[in-house]
């Protein structure tokens, strides 16, 4: 199964890197990247639950192309480059209220970052067994 692991990944990779290269904007990457995890996690959701017991769809699809889709690991660096672009200084009235305003705000949009996708995984894995005929 690793060949149809690693056949999919490569089309994963190609496709996720078509939907962002070119975007050095952290403010315009961040949302690509967003929209990226939360397409390919309801689509992950949907493969898992509509390919059941076909242990090769889901590996092609779903851990292949799905998982190379798929984008957490660019959503750290992103997430550094906005929190170096933002000028807190309008929020802050002192360095430590300036740094606690940003860690709670790179908190938050990480929050909404993982939760979102997991939310639309769940509606994609509900869709997939209902269209396979699974309760």
């Amino acid at each position: 199964m690793l060949p149809l692991v690693v056949a999919g990944g490569a089309i994963g990779v190609a496709a996720r890197y078509g939907a962002t290269a070119g975007n050095d904007d952290p403010l315009l990457g961040l949302p690509m990247i967003m929209l990226v995890n939360v397409l390919g996690s309801g689509l992950l959701g949907l493969v898992v639950g509509w390919a059941g017991d076909r242990p090769r769809t889901r590996a092609f699809l779903g851990t292949g192309v799905l998982g190379g889709f798929t984008s957490y690991s660019a959503l750290a660096p992103a997430m550094a480059l906005l929190a170096g672009d933002l000028d807190l200084g309008v929020f802050a009235t002192s360095p430590l209220s300036a740094t606690a305003f940003a860690l709670l705000l790179l908190i938050g949009a990480v929050m909404a970052l993982v939760a979102l996708p997991v939310a639309v995984a769940a509606v994609g894995y509900a869709l997939g067994a209902r269209i396979a005929g699974r309760p």
